[in-house]
């Protein structure tokens, strides 16, 4: 009750003069900051906008473009300082950068003023780059001194050193001329080389450079032994089949990179390195180490396709890397569809023979029913597969085909044994997806009636993929396809239906049903033939780092000679595709339609698959 008093008596004594408790304002006191009229506050001042020139570069084209990418008056163009004095010291800062650049090329009395005048506009500005390269500085002189061990006679080629005498002192070339001397030297015998110092003395009186390397050579080695990490199911006897050097060689860190490069090809091996000890033994000889992760050696997986032509179709398969601990491959797969439905078994086994020589034994039973044919086949083959670079390989072996055909109600059997002869140039980049580089694959199998066949002819085939990348990323790729093929030596009736030359569905002419294009019976049903051509091309831009879209374009025909003529129309499709990019390649969808259809062909196609038509 007492502070209750306290209290009344304190609100009406401050009452009392004139003060105020609670929202209430009195008189002569500021208003609270919401009830308080702002002032005209003042307006912003405008940014300083500016437009950049460059003069004096004439004969310079590679220094301008260098300054242009390197000048923050370029780069933060469309964020403008607030005032000129801002500006200014932009400029400044990119006079630096401008000399720095002009040393890197060889202008070393390059010199440069930057001209800051008012533009037409209120708050605007002309920036001006004044420049004056000079004269181009050239190498005179080029030394390697040893340093440790002596180089012992190697010569290193002017084309292997990256620069000569009269050449512009640009720095670049200068700084990778020293790891293409200690690359040398690691490649001839020295593989423990390595730079020590490098010296650069720029001559202003005589307008030159003088360079000297000081390279530690190391002592002269060759192979010695192997010695392995991590290598727990794989016979050590397979990885030393994969080096590519011989005991004694002479020591090369190429042939290192070679044999690591090897060994995942190989399959079976998640990653590799294979270095050299740090220390060349008494004799002479530099052990080697390889260190291996080994990759699971089984795996499972599945796929499923869809087209309006083919319908769908699944696909399943087991593989084993290591079956006997020689890398020895196996592979098995069985595929449900509309069209097809079969099982295959694969058994690869590396090095027969020769190094870089794979046996592969498989067998098929394949089942197809399409609108050309009904044909049951079983296929036994033995083949070799020999690696001759890292981009060409050839392949040739013995085929054993039995089959039962129904073409057009008439039932025939036939048993071919064929000679298969290829030829694989592959430079693409990667196996989904390519962006740079080709493929072509050449092939070649006679039947022959002297060797078991029941009919005899010859078979062959070309064909090229080719990707040209647009951007440096890789994201819009120009891709474009071309086969031929023909069949020489039987009529196309006397050909069994399933080896007939077809085209048309999705990897071949969308737009068109599946080996719908050519010759029709009278129920304009095509019948295949003896040779055919196609063509596409399509635009792969990607977009959103996981979508991408596709237009296309494709062409063909079927002849029933055995070369093409040019009296037949080619069949055109074009179309529009949609991929969805997966780390194990990108989900295909393309929409097509025949440009001048017949009469028998759908007005549209559609497809599902992973990975890229071609």
């Amino acid at each position: 009750m007492h502070r209750l008093q306290h209290v009344i008596f304190i609100i009406l004594g401050l009452t009392a003069l004139g003060l105020s408790v609670g929202p209430a304002v009195a008189q002569g006191a500021p208003a609270p900051p919401s009830q308080r009229t702002a002032p005209n506050a003042p307006a912003e001042t405008p940014r300083a906008s500016y437009e950049v020139t460059f003069t004096g570069l004439e004969r310079a084209g590679e220094l301008r473009g260098l300054m242009e990418a390197s000048a923050e008056l370029v780069k933060q163009q469309d964020d403008p300082p607030q005032a000129r004095a801002g500006l200014r010291r932009r400029a400044d800062g990119d006079v630096e950068r401008f000399e720095t650049a002009a040393n890197s090329l060889g202008y070393y009395d390059a010199s440069f003023t930057v001209d800051i005048k008012p533009g037409v506009e209120p708050s605007t500005f002309v920036v001006t780059v004044q420049s004056d390269p000079g004269p181009l500085y050239t190498i005179s002189e080029i030394t390697i001194e040893p340093v440790g061990h002596e180089i012992g006679g190697v010569e290193i080629p002017t084309k292997r050193l990256g620069i000569a005498l009269g050449d512009p002192a640009k720095s670049g070339p200068v700084l990778a001329a020293e790891g293409n001397i200690v690359r040398f030297l690691q490649e001839n015998g020295r593989p423990l080389a390595k730079s020590v110092d490098r010296k650069v003395l720029v001559d202003h009186r005589t307008q030159n450079m003088q360079v000297t390397y000081q390279i530690d050579p190391g002592p002269p080695a060759r192979f010695g032994p192997v010695s392995f990490a991590g290598a727990t199911q794989v016979d050590p006897t397979f990885i030393l089949r994969r080096l590519p050097w011989t005991y004694g060689d002479k020591a090369n860190v190429q042939e290192l990179e070679a044999g690591r490069d090897a060994l995942i090809a190989s399959g079976v091996f998640s990653s590799a390195a294979v270095s050299f000890a740090e220390e060349v033994e008494a004799d002479g000889l530099l052990p080697v180490v390889v260190t291996v992760t080994e990759r699971k050696r089984r795996s499972i997986g599945a796929g499923v396709s869809y087209s309006t032509s083919d319908g769908a179709a699944s696909t399943a398969f087991w593989t084993h890397r290591n079956l006997f601990g020689g890398a020895e491959r196996l592979d098995l797969r069985a595929t449900l569809g509309q069209v097809e439905t079969s099982t295959s078994a694969s058994l690869r086994i590396p090095d027969v023979l020769f190094n870089d020589q794979d046996l592969v034994l498989s067998s098929s039973a394949i089942s197809e029913q399409t609108d050309n044919y009904d044909s049951v086949r079983y296929i036994a083959s033995a083949t070799f597969d020999r690696r001759l670079s890292d981009i060409l390989s050839v392949d040739y072996g013995i085929s054993f085909e039995r089959s039962r055909i129904d073409d057009d109600g008439k039932e025939e059997q036939f048993t071919l044994v064929g000679l298969p002869l290829g030829t694989s140039i592959d430079t693409s980049d990667d196996l989904l997806n390519p962006t740079r580089g080709g493929r072509s694959r050449f092939t070649y199998t006679p039947y022959l009636e002297t060797i078991g066949s029941t009919v005899e002819f010859h078979a062959f085939t070309a064909r090229h993929s080719h990707y040209l990348k647009l951007d440096s990323e890789g994201d819009v790729v120009l891709a474009g396809r071309a086969a031929i093929g023909s069949i020489m030596g039987a009529s196309t009736s006397n050909i069994p239906a399933d080896k007939r030359m077809y085209s048309g569905g999705a990897g071949s002419v969308r737009g068109y049903a599946l080996q719908a294009i050519g010759p029709q019976d009278s129920g304009n049903e095509a019948t295949g033939g003896r040779s055919k051509v196609e063509f596409g091309a399509e635009l792969r831009w990607r977009f959103y780092e996981d979508f991408g879209i596709v237009p296309f374009i494709d062409a063909g025909q079927v002849y029933d000679n055995e070369f093409p003529t040019l009296d037949t129309e080619m069949q055109w499709a074009a179309g529009l595709g949609f991929r969805y990019y997966t780390p194990i390649g990108p989900i295909r969808a393309d929409f097509a339609v025949p440009l001048n259809p017949r009469s028998s062909d759908d007005s549209f196609q559609l497809y599902f698959s992973l990975g890229q038509a071609f």
